[in-house]
């Protein structure tokens, strides 16, 4: 597995590169769609959400047509064909989403806010929040690409906040979480915003980049993303890396 974005020292900063690949996966796996109607079975309108400046301005029927989907205005029905959860951004604010998977966080709160509000929650975020608006702008002009990971005790797709994290109970108990994004431009003032997660066996990785990003965070880092326990651990069992 390519691992090269889990950089040392770890930062929140956004580092972003040109997208040159595909937007989205054309070929859905049957697991991704199986596992996004479960949680929307699950939590429903929580997970899901279109503002009224969407609806007026046809954004997600815009969407739609992007990835080549029959003409819809609901964010539902596009999600359910995507391996990847699904936001648009209309003029810097969160337009529309359908995030099954979220990362600790409930995707309809979200609506309506800013990507500086969206990053604010996120520990050490300043630098993220300061950029947000030059983000945004390069968001509605260029494909670009960006990568979240972590890692944790849930073999889960989703980190859904009411979702119960199992215990730490050795290296088999652990995942490497990824979030893989990428955004594409929909109109002059609007873009796509699709997440693919991956969850993989740590063991399958044993990659030491991984121990020494995690040895590189703040405390303030580590507290957000659960990750204390799980770097004293990985610090007594560091022969399991490469």
């Amino acid at each position: 597995m390519d691992i090269q974005f889990i950089q040392t020292p770890y930062s929140t900063s956004p580092i972003m590169t040109k997208n040159k690949g595909e937007i989205f996966n054309q070929f859905p796996r049957d697991f991704y769609i199986l596992e996004k109607k479960k949680e929307l079975n699950n939590l429903g309108s929580k997970l899901y959400g279109t503002t009224e400046i969407a609806v007026d301005k046809n954004l997600v029927s815009k969407l739609a047509n992007f990835c080549g989907f029959e003409e819809t205005n609901d964010i539902n029905e596009v999600a359910l064909q995507l391996e990847e959860d699904i936001a648009i951004i209309h003029q810097g604010l969160l337009a529309s989403i359908c995030f099954c998977f979220p990362s600790s966080w409930v995707p309809s709160e979200r609506l309506g806010l800013s990507l500086e509000d969206l990053h604010r929650p996120v520990a050490d975020s300043e630098q993220l929040v300061k950029a947000s608006p030059k983000i945004s702008n390069v968001m509605q002009k260029h494909s670009i690409l960006r990568w979240i990971w972590t890692v944790t005790t849930s073999p889960s797709l989703s980190n859904y906040p009411d979702h119960k994290r199992p215990e730490l109970k050795g290296l088999d108990s652990l995942y490497l979480r990824i979030e893989t994004q990428t955004t594409t431009p929909l109109t002059k003032d609007s873009s796509a915003f699709f997440v693919r997660v991956d969850v993989v066996p740590l063991r399958e990785v044993r990659s030491k980049k991984i121990l020494e990003s995690i040895n590189s965070m703040s405390e303030e880092v580590l507290e957000y993303k659960n990750l204390k326990e799980i770097k004293d651990f990985l610090n007594e069992s560091n022969q399991w890396f490469n």
